[in-house]
């Protein structure tokens, strides 16, 4: 956004989360880590979602570009992504990752249009 990390840590501050500028350097270069309540802090100061904060960039025409998520081993930027945002796991049942994974009501929507789709009643 072009901003400087005081401008940044004045909007964060407003949106209550203190992160002083000297942090927010840190930040960049990885000597300080970001625990949800920044990540959330950032997500709506930048107008973005978490997730997007969480995904590695990769080039806009190549998707498939290999990533790196901590914890999991390099996987193409598309399968990252639907990890993040809950449509498919990385690995394991489907069906226990949607069980776990969404919350309760995305869980009742899917069951219900699955059962809909399954009884006919979906085009």
């Amino acid at each position: 956004m072009g901003w400087s990390f005081a401008r940044l840590s004045r909007e964060l501050t407003k949106a209550g989360r203190d992160i002083p500028a000297l942090g927010l350097g840190r930040i960049e270069t990885g000597q300080r880590r970001v625990d949800v309540d920044d990540l959330t802090a950032l997500a709506v100061v930048f107008e973005v979602s978490p997730v997007s904060l969480l995904m590695p960039r990769t080039e806009a025409d190549h998707p498939d570009d290999f990533v790196q998520l901590t914890g999991t081993d390099t996987m193409p930027g598309t399968r990252a992504w639907s990890w993040l945002i809950g449509a498919y796991p990385l690995g394991g049942s489907v069906l226990s990752f949607y069980n776990h994974a969404l919350p309760s009501w995305e869980r009742n929507a899917l069951e219900e249009n699955l059962g809909a789709k399954r009884s006919g009643k979906l085009d």
